[in-house]
């Protein structure tokens, strides 16, 4: 934001700019500035994300996005537009190698591993305090807004919503009996197999992972059913309010 604030001081310098001016633009560099940083800080959890998903195994950029899209989309999203670029800032930065691999008749792919150096890396950043989540819920704004919608109109936002998360619940819950299922009984399904062959060849590794994989599920039903406890409300106080 030099760019801006440079030239905002050349125009005070010659007197071109009002005391209204000179307040607008001030809140026009905060503004930016807070937008930059955030773009900064996005940027930096998904080379982080990366980074440690390669603390797992080497992987290529379409392993990365599979084993995102299966085992992480319930709490973490990536996109190729993100992974792509994030790798070549990570090898550039020596966090990680990248090496070409043709193996089992397959076309050419590269294939990232991560350095002592970017292990290192993602060990001082699970360490640092965690940043709260940013939230932004399409549901929350428009019942936020709907006092311009008729009562019928806000209790069937509720209910589209209580649907939707319905739904979610129901396939977490189907996920979480192949966890247990995996961890207890030593059971994977191939879906789950392929995830897995993506972290580690090593039972006990596997099993680790798993359980891991549980705990972070767990986060996932306990917040869909706190959201459905919260529609239930909400359409009781609908029904019987103002």
């Amino acid at each position: 934001m030099v760019w801006l604030r440079c030239s905002w001081v050349r125009l005070q310098h010659h007197n071109l700019v009002d005391a209204d001016t000179d307040i607008k633009l001030s809140r026009l560099a905060l503004y930016i500035s807070l937008i930059y940083n955030m773009g900064m800080a996005a940027r930096q959890k998904t080379k982080f994300a990366i980074l440690g998903l390669l603390s797992l195994k080497p992987m290529s950029g379409y392993d990365i996005k599979k084993l995102v899209d299966v085992g992480l989309s319930h709490f973490w999203n990536e996109n190729y537009g993100q992974i792509y670029p994030t790798l070549d800032a990570l090898v550039k930065e020596q966090l990680v190698t990248k090496k070409g691999d043709q193996s089992r008749g397959k076309r050419r792919r590269n294939v990232y591993a991560i350095t002592r150096k970017g292990r290192l890396a993602v060990q001082n950043w699970q360490l640092e305090p965690t940043e709260p989540p940013i939230v932004r819920n399409e549901l929350q704004l428009k019942l936020f807004l709907g006092g311009n919608l008729t009562k019928r109109q806000r209790i069937q936002l509720i209910e589209a919503y209580q649907v939707q998360q319905q739904a979610a619940l129901d396939d977490y819950r189907q996920s979480e009996q192949v966890l247990r299922n995996a961890v207890e009984k030593g059971e994977y399904i191939e879906e789950l197999d392929e995830i897995l062959d993506l972290t580690s060849s090593n039972p006990k590794d596997r099993a680790k992972q798993c359980n891991i994989f549980y705990l972070t599920l767990r986060h996932g039903i306990r917040t869909t059913e706190a959201r459905l406890a919260w529609c239930r409300e909400v359409l009781e106080n609908l029904a019987n309010g103002p």
